[in-house]
């Protein structure tokens, strides 16, 4: 008999706070750059049009992390999830599986705490609003973490879905007490924003070089096939410094990245990995940054992991024997 613990969404939230989740982040993405962790490749495949993965990753300390997760927009019209995903972790000595968990609340939650990372690292002193762009389940967490590091004038968001955008300005003011004001486009949502962050599932540029207004950090989620992009020609080369949390993944999935380096904009070797911007920091932080992430399995090994050790001192979840 082997007893597994099994964790629900609402464990997780109860369980990996942003602070905690945020500086567990940190020490498992510089393992991951010095190349302490264990991480092949995730795998990537397409089933009825829509994307999915399998991800996985030994992070010492924290344990081996196995995710399957799916995106299927066309769930928001069955009331389903668009994100929807399954965690199992495993002791990295004896194999034995010790728990299985909600994917879906753990991925936007590891996802945030990165983001909140770069802006703890990255965000401009200079107080100001900041911008939304795609107001979906994502947008909730990015900005529940980042609020943590950087407490916004105003919130300003955009979605191509006016409910979207409704629904997100009454959780933001009632949950987060902040501003919201909700833009007429994507040029007026990111005008004067000192923080942009992107968690659309868009495929053309949304973010224009044009309108950005340095100091400015933007953080950017969505974007993340090799065709899609996120950032514009000209906003990719105002960019001062671009963090990344896998030269290889970003090469290999983000077209923000990929297409820029393909047509010479920017060079490979100018990338900058979250893990070694959290070993070596920064003397002064640039008037315009990036953090362009497709996501890892270390981030998800890593929450597991954390949440798995939170709820045996607290004594949540559920055994099963199989």
């Amino acid at each position: 008999m082997v007893r597994i613990l099994v964790l629900t969404a609402q464990d997780l939230l109860e369980l990996l706070d942003p602070k905690s989740l945020v500086d567990a982040i940190a020490q498992a993405f510089k393992k991951y750059s010095k190349g302490e962790t264990v991480t092949p490749p995730r795998t990537v495949f397409y089933v009825e049009g829509n994307w999915w993965g399998i991800m996985q990753s030994y992070v010492p300390g924290e344990g081996v992390g196995v995710k399957v997760v799916n995106i299927i927009p066309s769930n928001r019209e069955r009331g389903l999830p668009t994100i929807q995903a399954l965690v199992s972790l495993y002791d990295p000595v004896t194999g034995s599986p010790q728990a299985i968990m909600e994917g879906g609340v753990l991925t936007a939650l590891r996802t945030a705490a990165a983001s909140a990372l770069s802006v703890k690292l990255l965000a401009p002193k200079e107080k100001g609003a900041v911008a939304v762009i795609g107001t979906g389940y994502q947008a909730r967490f990015q900005l529940r973490f980042i609020k943590e590091y950087y407490r916004p004038s105003q919130v300003r968001i955009y979605d191509i879905r006016r409910e979207a955008m409704e629904e997100y300005k009454r959780f933001v003011e009632e949950e987060l007490g902040l501003e919201v004001y909700m833009a007429k486009d994507h040029r007026d949502c990111i005008k004067g924003a000192r923080i942009v962050v992107e968690a659309s599932t868009t495929k053309d540029p949304v973010i224009y070089g044009d309108v950005l207004e340095p100091p400015v950090h933007i953080v950017s989620i969505g974007a993340h096939t090799p065709t899609a992009r996120a950032l514009d020609d000209e906003a990719i080369e105002k960019v001062d410094l671009i963090v990344v949390d896998s030269r290889k993944a970003v090469m290999e999935e983000a077209g923000d990245i990929r297409i820029p380096v393909q047509k010479g904009l920017i060079k490979m070797e100018d990338l900058v990995e979250l893990g070694e911007l959290v070993e070596k920091g920064l003397d002064e932080r640039p008037a315009i940054t990036l953090f362009k992430s497709v996501g890892l399995a270390i981030q998800d090994a890593c929450a597991a992991g954390l949440a798995y050790k939170k709820a045996l001192e607290k004594g949540l979840g559920k055994w099963i024997s199989i």
